[in-house]
């Protein structure tokens, strides 16, 4: 892969993780403004539990993405980003396009997938 390339996939991941990090309590926001004595009544606790569980995914799915990127930007600085970390051919542009993280190739994703089914069945 050229450097041209590597530079504008490292300022995409780049800008994705400022943008997580900075938007990273987002989802707490609501929950902040019920305090633990405030009269709620059995449909505002069940919104309230609601709102929680969706705040910590979506504090979860932020955290592993940044973890992923970070990852990314790792083998951008070792030369290995785009090359598959299980078979080591070339991932594709089209695939780090779709997802920049990635570090399996196309049919190594598939493989490990299919064997994930399998094994979640």
């Amino acid at each position: 892969m050229d450097e041209h390339t590597l530079k504008d996939f490292r300022k995409m991941l780049e800008k994705n993780m400022r943008g997580l990090l900075e938007g990273g309590q987002a989802p707490y926001a609501k929950l902040k403004d019920h305090g633990p004595n405030d009269p709620m009544d059995v449909a505002d606790m069940a919104s309230h539990q609601c709102d929680q569980v969706l705040g910590h995914t979506i504090h979860y799915r932020n955290h592993k993405l940044v973890q992923e990127i970070r990852s990314a930007l790792q083998r951008i600085d070792d030369g290995e980003f785009g090359v598959c970390s299980l078979c080591s051919d070339s991932i594709g542009l089209g695939r780090l396009q779709a997802r920049p993280t990635a570090m399996l190739c196309i049919r190594c994703q598939e493989a490990m997938e299919s064997i994930q089914r399998r094994f979640a069945a």
